[in-house]
């Protein structure tokens, strides 16, 4: 099904809400009719028979390694220019089996990447902005009792979920239309990590929502719903191989500054999912869902008190001293 979603895709035949998901539901369907219509394929409707896949076949697209050699050049060129505003040049390469101490100050940087991502654009980069959020919980986790986990993997989480979507961000900020591209071409080509004998390596896969029908949505209007598939990504389809394999150690877990609110205007993983296993996608995935949580109400708390959050210094976030709120009356009840 996926080959039908790309083909279209490849025509400029639009998949704005779910991207080549491998579904063939009413949006791939309408795309189909329409493809058909453009074509004089008889009947129009929705079905992809052996006329309609003839005629895709005969098509004049670009090739696979055309696709892919545009794909990794645009993504090298994104992720450098990212990782530059990253202060890149400041530190050591990557080295995750170093442990946190030697990669504190590259992870630091990072959330203040994130920070400035947001602040660029606070209106467009909620997830930017929830990441730097989030960056008080990992810093002051990793800070508070770094022998508890195995801090390699912390460390791979951050550069995994730094590459897959800061990129796409800088294309973004070039022309909204080129993070939509790139976006399918990242849902088609990106390898994502996973480990064997408990060894990391990459291999091809998907993610759970469409990228490039995320910056569609950004770029059409529907930005929360947006940033929200890119949120899901991160959680879903990043971060679950590396908690898996988390598990596998023993007194696996996260110490509590991870499970504690990241913003004033949500609870503390405990409160929501008092039950729950911070590990478990699903459980981790429901606390920031939560009706009126974490994401929801970042969402609604506006571009003002989000900038004025993610203007905290780091220091101020691990502690929790976020100030004086300015939508007092999104607080949650009985406080975080």
């Amino acid at each position: 099904m996926r080959r039908v979603q790309w083909a279209l895709l490849d025509l400029e035949f639009d998949l704005p809400m779910f991207g080549a998901d491998g579904d063939f539901g009413d949006e791939t369907a309408a795309a189909v009719s329409a493809y058909k219509q453009s074509r004089g394929i008889s009947p129009s409707d929705g079905k992809v028979g052996p006329q309609t896949m003839n005629r895709l076949d005969t098509e004049p697209l670009p090739s696979l390694d055309e696709l892919r050699m545009h794909y990794s050049d645009r993504h090298s060129f994104y992720s450098n220019r990212a990782l530059a505003k990253a202060r890149d040049a400041e530190h050591v390469e990557w080295l995750p089996e170093a442990g946190w101490t030697a990669n504190r100050a590259r992870v630091v940087d990072l959330y203040g990447y994130y920070r400035d991502l947001s602040l660029t654009a606070p209106t467009e980069f909620l997830w930017a902005g929830l990441g730097r959020m989030a960056g008080g919980a990992v810093v002051g986790g990793l800070d508070s009792d770094p022998a508890f986990i195995e801090q390699s993997i912390m460390v791979r989480i951050g550069r995994d979920i730094f590459f897959d979507l800061a990129w796409l961000h800088e294309a973004f900020l070039d022309h909204p239309s080129e993070a939509v591209k790139l976006g399918h071409l990242h849902d088609r080509f990106n390898e994502y990590t996973t480990y064997v004998a408990g060894l990391p390596t990459f291999v091809p896969g998907f993610p759970t929502r469409s990228y490039g029908a995320a910056w569609r949505k950004i770029t059409t209007g529907l930005v929360a719903e947006g940033n929200r598939d890119l949120l899901e990504n991160e959680q879903k389809t990043i971060i679950p191989p590396h908690y898996e394999e988390l598990r596998t150690f023993v007194f696996s877990g996260l110490p509590t500054p991870f499970t504690n609110n990241i913003h004033p205007y949500h609870r503390a993983f405990i409160r929501e999912v008092p039950a729950g296993d911070i590990l478990n996608t699903e459980d981790r995935w429901r606390w920031i869902t939560f009706p009126d949580g974490m994401y929801q109400r970042w969402d609604d708390i506006g571009a003002d008190e989000r900038t004025r959050l993610t203007s905290l210094p780091m220091d101020d976030l691990v502690a929790g001293r976020f100030g004086p709120a300015g939508r007092p009356e999104l607080l949650p009840l009985g406080g975080p």
